[in-house]
């Protein structure tokens, strides 16, 4: 028990076991709290004359300070109690590049205008770094779009995806010779290989990049063909590009870290993003 408190209530009671009775605790109890307090604090606490019980002039020091840390201590519930009604403060959200480029400013934009003194920082990467940012507390939380096992993580589904085969329109297909893969450790990476495989792209040559609206550029300059998320397409993209579908479905997740406090904020900021 904190002897602070305990020393409250016996200068209130004047008593220990009075004292003892009203926190619910034994008189032993009470004793090793007040001398918890002298051993601290090198000091005396109480002197006794006469079977009456008073406080030493130390022990009015403590006495004093044990009155404000309680009223500190009061102040902080109030202030924590009416938090709530004012979301404010700072978040930082990781995502993969995908997600992070074509669907989170839609979110972010959103909670702007409801939320202006909430300031939420995002940090783009790839997805495996993202996890490691994450597993660092160095983000609150980390969209990806990889299904990812680990029992340090707790992970949501947010948002459905699929993946679609793109090239220049009139590009004949079957004469491309240069595939746009993004870089390892992307999400994006491991459904664009099942996507070679699947269409037997064997012999063709593949150039990494670490940028989605980059693979688009270079697709659109009839410079090779790639596999691509459909959110990640814009009605510009769907003017120039043609666009097919191979069958490839996945999810974006976020997660965060298991020992995470979920404050206010941070409940609304995932509850936002779980909205389609």
């Amino acid at each position: 028990m904190d002897p602070f408190k305990v020393l409250i209530e016996v200068v209130k009671t004047r008593s220990y076991t009075k004292a003892a009775q009203n926190l619910y605790t034994s008189q032993p109890s009470i004793s090793r709290d007040i001398k918890r307090l002298e051993s601290d604090y090198d000091v005396k606490v109480f002197e006794f004359k006469h079977s009456n019980m008073r406080l030493t002039t130390d022990g009015e020091t403590l006495f004093r300070y044990a009155i404000q840390k309680q009223r500190l201590e009061d102040r902080l519930r109030k202030d924590l109690k009416q938090a709530p009604h004012t979301i404010s403060g700072e978040l930082t959200i990781g995502s993969s590049y995908t997600y992070g480029e074509y669907r989170l400013s839609e979110h972010l934009a959103d909670l702007a205008l409801k939320y202006p003194k909430l300031h939420i920082h995002a940090r783009l990467d790839n997805s495996e770094h993202i996890i490691e940012h994450l597993k660092h507390n160095s983000i609150d939380v980390g969209i990806v779009e990889k299904e990812i096992q680990d029992n340090a993580l707790n992970k949501i589904k947010i948002e459905h995806d699929e993946l679609v085969l793109i090239r220049r329109k009139g590009q004949v297909f079957e004469q491309a010779s240069t595939f746009y893969i993004r870089e390892r450790g992307s999400g994006t990476r491991a459904y664009q290989e099942k996507g070679i495989e699947k269409l037997g792209l064997d012999d063709i040559f593949l150039v990494e990049m670490n940028n989605t609206t980059l693979i688009k550029n270079m697709v659109r300059s009839g410079m090779g063909i790639s596999i691509v998320s459909s959110s990640a397409l814009t009605p510009y993209d769907h003017q120039y590009l043609s666009i097919a579908p191979v069958d490839i479905q996945r999810d974006f997740y976020l997660f965060t870290h298991k020992n995470k406090y979920i404050d206010d904020n941070l409940s609304l900021l995932i509850e936002h993003l779980k909205k389609q």
